[in-house]
């Protein structure tokens, strides 16, 4: 069993099952469902802040393959195949404080926010990358692994609105789609923490 923490995963648990000596087989659930609320920036270079809410959507099911190619550096080759039960980020962003405009200063209420995201349709997404370190210990309980590599995610899709005075932004969705394109590859850094159950069985 494993414990996974990274850039696809919030907190995962994974099971592996060697096929021989060089072939493992794993499958993973990976949560990543979080919310930010009320973060402050001024993004380091604007006089006004802004007020961030952020909410993370990106939790899958996952059915990888690992072969050992080099066995001294414990490296091994990785694809496979994730299933993403929610896919999509969203967010708004709203002034923090009155803005001046013409020597009328307008709230932030007045002003509104701006709401929108990224969503991508593709659920089943092909996985591609390489490992670092073992899966099991042949004489240990514990094993330490990295994965690096990328999930295919597809075309994204962007969604965005506003209300108030900056409403009637859909518009800019399918321009922003367009632009993202180019997009559709999910970086993977995750550490693996494995426990194995009786390590004189593993290979």
């Amino acid at each position: 069993m494993g414990l996974i923490i990274g850039s696809s995963a919030l907190l995962g648990i994974e099971y592996a099952q060697p096929l021989n000596t060089k072939t493992w087989l794993r499958a993973n659930l990976s949560f990543m469902d979080f919310n930010i609320r009320k973060w402050e920036t001024n993004f380091n270079r604007y006089e006004q802040y802004a007020t961030i809410n952020l909410d993370i959507r990106n939790t899958s099911l996952s059915l990888l393959a690992d072969y050992l190619v080099h066995p001294k550096l414990n490296l091994r080759l990785v694809t496979g195949l994730g299933f993403f039960l929610m896919n999509e980020f969203s967010g708004s962003v709203k002034l923090r404080d009155p803005l001046k405009i013409n020597d009328i200063y307008f709230q932030p209420d007045e002003l509104g926010y701006v709401y929108g995201g990224v969503r991508y349709n593709l659920r089943l997404n092909p996985y591609f990358g390489i490992a670092l370190g073992r899966i099991t210990h042949p004489k240990r309980r514990l094993a330490v692994s990295l994965d690096l590599g990328t999930y295919y995610k597809g075309a994204p899709e962007v969604f965005i609105n506003g209300t108030a005075v900056i409403r009637n932004n859909e518009h800019n969705a399918e321009v922003l789609t367009n632009n993202m394109s180019g997009y559709r590859w999910y970086p993977v850094i995750n550490l693996r923490l494995g426990y194995s159950i009786d390590p004189k069985d593993n290979p």
